[in-house]
Formats: C-alpha cells, structure tokens, sequence
C-alpha cells in the first residue's frame, strides 16, 4: 500500500515574519526595534523574537540586547550553518567533495589573475612565503595552504564564490590533513602554489587555471593513495563486431 503524500508545510507566523524582514533587508532598510516592528507587522512579539534568532543564528542579524538588532555588516558568515547542516546531513564523499573543490578553484584562480589587486597579490605571497617556511613540517604547512587558497579566492573579487569556499574551507582543511601521507614532496606541493602565484602575479588567467588544475590533480593522486578516494577503473575495449554490449 502506497503512503499518502506529504503534504507541504503549512507557513508559520514566523515564517511570515522572516519573509517580511527579508524584503526590509533587501530594500537595504534599517531593523526597527523589535516592539515597533510587531505592531508594524501585526503580529506579537514573541513571534518576532524567533525569527529574530533564527537570522542570528544564520549570521543575518546581530541580536544586541538592549540596543535593538542590526543588519550583520557583511554576509560572511550567513552561507556557512546551513552549508555545514548540508554537509551533515547529505554526508558527501571524499570524491565529491574534492570534485566540487576543484571546480571552484580553477575558476576562481582564473578570475584571480585577471582581477587581483596589489594588497591581493602581497596577502598570496605571504601566505606562499610561510608554507616555504614550514616545509619540513606538514601539519604546519596547512594553515598557510588555506589561507593561500582564501587568498586566491578574494583576489577574484566574487563575493559570493568566496563566500561559497570559505563556507568549505572545515570540509577542505580535513581533507588536507587526511592527504599528507600520500604526499611525495613537500617542496613539490609548494611548487605548484608558487606556479599558481606566478601566474596570477603576471594576470595570466590562462596559466593561472592550468597551475591550479595540476596542483587539483596532484590532491586527486594524494587522495588516491591513502585510498580516501577509489581510482578510476579501466575503460573496457569495445568488441571486434562493434561496441561493447
């Protein structure tokens, strides 16, 4: 026997609140205080509260008792619960993880070198200069290597892409971490951030994207080996009389 479908949820009070508080920010208008906005919105107090929160939460607002709520300053934060709940509950593999990853950042260094700013070229470079310092030290070379990589992509100057990567960079830093081990050569993986600088130093967004597609595929090996991701299986031969079946 089939089960009945699910019916959709029916929109809560709150619910309506958020939407209406959503169209405030969109207007770019300033949050009354939360008194005022009930009897502006109809509705009680309590309900505003919650929904309130539930933008804090999400890093929308920034609830300040007494002094009433604000629109939070930058939208750096509000991507990142709900993406992690995702992650939480999807559960994405390794593989896909890595798959997504590497699509964002071969973009993103492209954009880097036709976009990049003096201040956006000193923050890679510095973060380049500490890996090099850390080399004999793995577990010291992968907060640099993240912040190289945060710094490639704001100097590509879409906020939203970086906000979509920094949201990653929990998921990305344990990926690292669990790839050293399959990694042949520090200095080798140093290399290919120093080609990736290189490229966005001389604006070649060309060169930029293949430094960084090699350096995806050298992750894409380290993984393979410590087995956190399966390696490709062989493409079978078509038969004599035609295609495979």
């Amino acid at each position: 026997m089939n089960a009945a479908p699910k019916l959709p949820r029916k929109p809560s009070v709150v619910d309506g609140v958020l939407r209406r508080i959503h169209e405030l920010i969109r207007r770019g208008a300033e949050l009354p205080a939360e008194r005022v906005l009930a009897k502006r919105l109809g509705v009680s107090r309590p309900s505003v509260r919650e929904a309130l929160r539930t933008l804090e939460r999400m890093g929308v607002v920034d609830v300040r008792h007494g002094s009433g709520s604000r629109v939070a300053a930058n939208g750096e934060d509000v991507l990142r619960s709900p993406l992690e709940y995702l992650i939480a509950l999807d559960r994405p593999s390794i593989g896909e993880l890595h798959e997504t990853r590497e699509l964002l950042e071969v973009h993103l260094a492209g954009r880097a070198a036709e976009r990049r700013s003096p201040d956006d070229l000193a923050a890679i470079e510095a973060a380049l200069a500490e890996m090099r310092s850390n080399l004999k030290n793995p577990k010291a070379v992968t907060d640099p290597d993240l912040r190289f990589h945060r710094a490639i992509a704001a100097a590509a100057h879409n906020r939203l892409l970086e906000r979509v990567m920094n949201c990653l960079q929990g998921s990305i830093r344990g990926m690292i971490d669990a790839a050293w081990p399959g990694n042949r050569s520090l200095r080798g993986t140093w290399k290919r951030h120093a080609d990736i600088y290189d490229a966005v130093k001389r604006r070649s967004p060309a060169d930029a994207r293949r430094a960084m597609q090699r350096h995806m595929d050298d992750m894409t090996r380290e993984l393979r080996t410590v087995r956190l991701i399966p390696k490709p299986k062989a493409l079978r031969s078509p038969s004599p009389g035609g295609e495979g079946g």
